[in-house]
């Protein structure tokens, strides 16, 4: 079995685990068991753990896996999720679904799906959306990342995830995780906003 085969199964055992064991807490309680606190919302800058779940530590370690970055059990995990699940999804112009999507598109739909907040489809325009400006050494997770790839103008946007990662749409590869340290990325990186307080 390949190593992706093992990691496949692996989060289906753990799923099925969290299945069960909500289930037993429904019947043991009569209702539904609300598990431990919510972790703090992405821009929190309390380090703690505030999770000790050890089917949510399985979860942590395949998303961690997947999204090449390691995450703790404070990440926003909705967040990462979703991230994760679009992980392979062909580029294309203008696009806003899993057949195909942009750069602005993802960011905009990642936005719209986890926080509902709803960003215009164009790389130039949404820095203009932004509560406020953020320099690259404070960047946090969710952060909006602005690139000027074609000239003087602002032609490409990601997500930031943490460690010097991001995610976003390449006109080569799709939805793919990258290091803002390669050089391409340093070169052609503008600026950094952020939506969420």
């Amino acid at each position: 079995m390949s190593g992706f085969g093992k990691k496949e199964v692996l989060r289906k055992i753990a799923l099925t685990f969290v299945f069960i064991i909500g289930s037993f807490g429904l019947f043991v309680n009569g209702t539904p068991d609300r598990g431990a606190d919510q972790c703090p919302p992405v821009q929190s800058t309390n380090s703690t753990n505030c999770c000790k779940d050890s089917s949510l530590q399985i979860e942590l370690n395949l998303l961690s896996s997947k999204l090449g970055v390691q995450l703790d059990t404070c990440c926003d995990l909705h967040l990462m999720e979703t991230l994760a699940d679009w992980l392979g999804t062909p580029y294309r112009h203008a696009g806003y679904c899993k057949k195909g999507i942009d750069c602005s598109g993802f960011v905009s739909k990642i936005y719209r799906e986890v926080y509902g907040i709803c960003l215009t489809h164009s790389s130039r325009s949404m820095i203009t959306e932004m509560k406020e400006r953020v320099k690259k050494t404070d960047l946090q997770t969710g952060d909006i990342l602005f690139f000027k790839i074609h000239g003087k103008r602002i032609s490409h946007v990601a997500i930031y995830l943490k460690d010097g990662y991001f995610i976003h749409a390449a006109s080569r590869g799709g939805i793919m995780v990258d290091r803002l340290s390669a050089p391409y990325y340093t070169k052609h990186y503008y600026a950094a906003g952020r939506i969420l307080g």
